[in-house]
């Protein structure tokens, strides 16, 4: 089955495209998690009108901040419901999928059970493509310029191998921002090449023209927090 992690934050003007792509893929067989990141604006009321009664989507309004790892830690990490090799695929709240076939993709992709986890190629809101791309040495990988970005895939027994210590900050907060390093550094290291793909399609639109992306608001953070989370010790291959 594919579970969609899906975090979402202040993300009114885009929501509804996210879960209607998600909403029309082909592939049915998924089950969408989205949780809802303390939003003050009118992102949670989208989210409602348009999920209703479809047992498909499960909506969880967080009473606590938990930031993009800590969102996803719990939905996978000790949830019943997902099989370990269950395929998790990343969509963020305010990104989409281009076309109705990404998850037929992904399916037909992770019919190899050699495959563990699998990034893929994406596309500006604006048009241009990005800079997702396959790593040159999943063994040296936090020294690499980092480009294991979006579709971002991987089955969830990779994300409960993680140590929820290497999620959080010195404080034991969940990193607040550069959040995707600190969980595809251990699952592409736990996995190696043999278990890596790297998917040609563009399989997501990332929307850059959010005015509440990260790099655009929290760049001295997203500095400070990669150098922390570089020096981190490596995972061995499992």
């Amino acid at each position: 089955m594919i579970i969609v992690a899906t975090t979402l934050y202040n993300a009114e003007d885009y929501v509804e495209r996210c879960i209607g792509s998600i909403m029309g893929q082909n592939y049915q067989n998924f089950k969408c998690y989205i949780t809802n990141d303390l939003s003050t604006d009118n992102s949670l009321n989208i989210v409602k009108d348009m999920i209703k009664d479809d047992e498909r989507f499960v909506l969880i309004d967080n009473e606590t901040k938990m930031y993009q790892p800590g969102n996803y830690d719990q939905i996978i990490r000790d949830n019943t419901e997902i099989d370990d090799n269950d395929i998790i695929v990343e969509v963020d709240g305010d990104d989409w999928l281009p076309d109705s076939k990404v998850f037929d993709r992904v399916a037909n992709l992770y019919s190899d059970d050699s495959v563990w986890i699998a990034n893929g190629k994406f596309r500006y809101v604006k048009g241009g493509v990005g800079f997702a791309a396959p790593p040159n040495n999943i063994s040296n990988i936090r020294q690499e310029t980092f480009a294991a970005s979006h579709l971002r895939t991987w089955r969830a027994f990779l994300w409960r191998k993680i140590k929820v210590e290497d999620l959080k900050d010195e404080n034991g907060v969940y990193w607040k921002t550069a959040g995707d390093l600190a969980f595809m550094f251990p699952m592409l290291e736990m996995a190696g090449e043999e278990h890596y793909r790297f998917m040609t399609d563009v399989n997501y639109i990332y929307n850059e023209i959010n005015p509440l992306n990260d790099h655009k608001v929290n760049m001295d953070s997203v500095n400070e927090i990669v150098v922390k989370i570089r020096n981190k010790l490596p995972y061995s291959r499992i």
